[in-house]
């Protein structure tokens, strides 16, 4: 059977976050058209006569991203993901789909997809790879997880920004809230990485369902409530950790909520947040008494740590 090819049309200036954005869909890799820089390649490479004329003739100020659906995934699902999230991050855009034949590429991804060390203590870790982990990763905590499963694989910038600042801040006493789990993946590593436990919310039941799987493949089933439904009306108590890798005008929104729902020495740990939405958030919390503790930042996204203001 064929597989779908979506398309998307960007500014060449936009090719890192949209590729970004992309590894969220799917983790079986992309593929990027960008040639912004192929004058200066060229300028380096000396030979232009051994250059195809077809590529010396494409557009250097536009980019195409490539992502392949397989058969037995929905491609409109994936198109209105992705136009949702670009939408939201106001980046200019045209999507298409087209059908591409089934190859040994369908599978042959995996062999690329490799154990990846996450701060201090994390190894994020294909399900296939879990027993050939060599002796220089076997002390650090294994994160398993099947990136075909699911929206978040660990891959991309935003999600590892989220663990590393969840490690830093994590404690046994964390009672933790995961806002958009998606995957799962910010919830198990809080559970692997000691939080007491940990409730996921997402509003699409797959989410909901792959989170529940992942979380057991884990072992820390028993310590993860994931509920289907918004955060407003289906969470209540208090969190001392709240994390959102989301998009920067839906964490803005959910800050009312995040400040109710917050303990007040608790930690809210935010991130899918490109470098030119920082201000934007950064004024959200000031308006909701937030203070801002630490932000990281890698390719063009931050991720940040704040918590209550003191008064």
């Amino acid at each position: 059977m064929d597989w779908t090819d979506i398309i998307i049309k960007i500014s060449s200036e936009d090719v890192d976050a949209v590729s970004a954005i992309a590894q969220m869909v799917v983790s079986r890799g992309i593929y990027i058209e960008d040639y912004s820089t192929f004058d200066s390649d060229i300028e380096q490479f000396g030979y232009t006569e051994v250059i195809d004329e077809v590529l010396l003739a494409k557009d250097r100020t536009t980019a195409l991203v490539h992502i392949y659906t397989s058969p037995e995934e929905n491609p409109k699902e994936a198109v209105s993901f992705l136009a949702a999230r670009l939408d939201a991050e106001k980046i200019e855009y045209s999507l298409e789909m087209g059908n591409v034949k089934e190859e040994d590429w369908a599978n042959n991804w995996k062999q690329y997809f490799k154990p990846m060390k996450v701060g201090e203590k994390l190894l994020l870790c294909p399900t296939w790879e879990a027993e050939n982990i060599g002796d220089e990763m076997s002390d650090r905590i294994k994160l398993l997880i099947d990136p075909g499963m699911a929206f978040g694989s660990g891959q991309h910038e935003t999600t590892k920004l989220c663990m590393e600042l969840i490690e830093k801040y994590i404690t046994p006493d964390t009672n933790m809230l995961d806002v958009g789990t998606g995957s799962g993946i910010l919830g198990i590593a809080g559970l692997l990485l000691g939080a007491g436990d940990v409730t996921g919310v997402d509003i699409d039941a797959l989410s909901v369902k792959v989170a529940k799987e992942n979380a057991e493949i884990n072992g820390v089933g028993d310590k993860f409530n994931v509920k289907c439904g918004n955060l407003a009306d289906d969470i209540s108590g208090k969190f001392n950790m709240i994390t959102a890798n989301i998009v920067a005008d839906i964490i803005v929104m959910l800050m009312p909520d995040a400040k109710k729902l917050l303990s007040d020495d608790g930690i809210f740990i935010m991130s899918g947040i490109i470098d030119m939405r920082f201000e934007d958030v950064e004024k959200g919390l000031a308006e909701n008494n937030f203070e801002i503790i630490e932000v990281k930042r890698e390719r063009g996204w931050c991720a940040i740590t704040a918590k209550h203001k003191e008064i």
